[in-house]
C-alpha cells in the first residue's frame, strides 16, 4: 500500500517513451528548416506516440430538465502524433481552400484542448499568424486586439462563442469564418449557442462552421503545399501573444517562425554544456509562452 500523499512513480517504460528520439532531434537540427517543415518532422518522427489526451465524455438526459447534457468519465482518451497530423492536414486543406493565406491573422479564444491544438498546429503549417486570446480577459481588453490584428478567421470554443460574437460585433471587424471548436451538437446548450451565434451574425458575411465539419471537408480537398516564403521575408511572423492590458492597452509580442520553431526542438544545452533529455510539465494557457 502506498502512503497517502506520496507521489505515484511513473513507470520506467512510460518515461522512456516520452523522451525525445535522438534521430528526430538530429533531423530537427538540419539547417534551413522552416516552421512548417519542423512541424512535419515532429509529427512524422513520433507518429506512433501518444500526442494529446482528453477526458472521455458521455451524453445523458438531465433528470430535472430532460435536456441532453455532457458528463465527464473517469478516464482519458488519446490520439497519436499520426492522428494529430491527419487532423492538421485536413484543417490546413480546408483553410487554404477557403482562401487563408500565409501572413493572415487567426484569432483563437478557448481553453487548452485537442481541438485548440489542432487549430494552432494547422496555422503553423499554413503560414498563418496565430493570435491566441486570453479567456480570462474582459471583452473591453480583447476588443483592441481584434481591431489591431484584423483576423481573417476567428476560432472560438463553444463555451466562449458568445464572447467571440460580441467581439466581432463590437469591433466592427468581420472575419470571413468563425470556427467553433470543442463543440458537441448532441448537447442542447451547445447546439443552441451555435444557433444563437448564427442568428446574431445573420446580417454579416461570416461563415460559422464547426471544426468537425471543416475536418471532414478537408479530407476531400487537394493537398496543401508546405507554406514557403515569398522572398520578401525570410523569417515571417508566426505568433502574436498579447499582454493582459493591466498597465495600459494590450501589447503584442511578435514571434517569428524561427522563434516558434525553437519551441518544437528539445533543449540540448544549458549553462554548463550538453545536457540529457528531460521530461517537464508545463501548466499554462495557449495564450502564454
Amino acid at each position: 500500500m502506498k502512503a497517502k500523499g506520496l507521489p505515484v512513480p511513473i513507470p520506467w517504460e512510460h518515461q522512456e517513451g516520452a523522451k525525445p528520439d535522438p534521430a528526430v532531434a538530429a533531423a530537427l537540427e538540419q539547417p534551413g528548416l522552416r516552421l512548417p517543415q519542423i512541424v512535419q518532422t515532429v509529427l512524422e518522427g513520433y507518429a506512433d506516440r501518444p500526442a494529446l489526451g482528453h477526458r472521455a465524455v458521455e451524453f445523458f438526459a438531465d433528470p430535472k430538465t430532460g435536456r441532453t447534457v455532457l458528463g465527464l468519465l473517469p478516464r482519458f482518451e488519446t490520439i497519436t502524433y499520426r492522428e494529430l497530423g491527419e487532423r492538421v492536414d485536413a484543417l490546413a486543406r480546408a483553410l487554404t481552400h477557403d482562401a487563408l493565406r500565409p501572413g493572415d491573422r487567426v484569432a483563437a479564444l478557448g481553453f487548452n484542448s485537442v481541438d485548440f491544438t489542432t487549430i494552432d498546429v494547422a496555422l503553423a503549417v499554413t503560414g498563418a499568424v496565430a493570435v491566441p486570446l486570453q479567456t480570462s480577459a474582459a471583452i473591453t481588453q480583447l476588443k483592441p486586439i481584434v481591431i489591431e490584428t484584423e483576423p481573417t478567421v476567428f476560432a472560438a470554443s463553444v463555451n466562449q462563442l458568445s464572447d467571440a460574437v460580441e467581439l466581432i460585433v463590437s469591433s466592427g471587424h468581420v472575419p470571413t469564418t468563425l470556427i467553433v471548436f470543442d463543440y458537441h451538437p448532441e448537447v442542447d446548450d451547445e447546439r443552441e449557442a451555435v444557433e444563437s451565434a448564427r442568428a446574431r451574425l445573420a446580417d454579416a458575411a461570416v461563415t460559422i462552421e464547426p471544426l468537425a465539419d471543416l475536418l471532414e471537408r478537408g479530407k476531400t480537398l487537394p493537398a496543401t503545399p508546405v507554406a514557403s516564403s515569398d522572398g520578401t521575408d525570410e523569417n515571417p511572423l508566426a505568433l502574436l501573444i498579447y499582454t493582459s492590458g493591466s498597465t495600459g492597452a494590450p501589447k503584442g509580442a511578435m514571434y517569428p517562425q524561427a522563434n516558434v520553431g525553437k519551441m518544437w526542438r528539445r533543449s540540448s544545452r544549458n549553462w554548463f554544456g550538453e545536457t540529457a533529455a528531460s521530461i517537464t510539465l508545463n501548466f499554462m494557457p495557449m495564450s502564454h509562452v
